[in-house]
């Protein structure tokens, strides 16, 4: 297990923890600065594109123009769904920011197998409880599929 993949699972961990207990994700930002100082110097490029297209979801005064271009860099489609989402009121900004970090330290399966395991994750929530859905645990449901399906590769 890489380096990145280390961080991102210890961080993963936390957060679930934390969002399962208290609703909140304290530290998000810092997951995702640290994820942008691991992977700017291997991929600037991807990870300038997919911090604009975080920039896009938190800012709401940005165009929705600014996100058409965007939408021809294929590991920014998740980044862009999850802001259009927190656009909307309908996802947090700690999903947005967790789902940046992801789209920046993994590749676009990775991503996907993430918002599918937050699916899942949804979908057994709601039959146990009300309320709010913590998403972070979902993710890392994902998370976790894709690192077994690399590991036993």
């Amino acid at each position: 297990m890489t380096l990145t993949e280390s961080f991102a699972l210890a961080s993963f961990t936390l957060f679930s923890l934390a969002d399962l207990r208290y609703r909140l994700v304290p530290g998000i930002e810092l997951f995702f600065l640290g994820t942008i100082l691991l992977t700017l110097p291997a991929t600037p490029i991807q990870t300038g594109i997919v911090l604009l297209a975080c920039g896009w979801g938190l800012f709401r005064n940005i165009s929705g123009w600014f996100a058409l271009p965007l939408l021809f860099f294929p590991p920014t489609w998740p980044v862009l769904l999850t802001g259009y989402g927190y656009r909307k009121g309908l996802i947090g900004r700690a999903d947005l920011l967790a789902i940046s970090g992801l789209a920046c330290l993994f590749p676009l399966p990775a991503v996907i197998l993430s918002l599918l395991g937050l699916e899942v994750w949804r979908r057994i929530w709601i039959r146990r409880q009300t309320g709010s859905i913590p998403a972070l645990p979902g993710m890392l449901l994902g998370l976790l599929l894709f690192l077994l399906f690399r590991i036993t590769q």
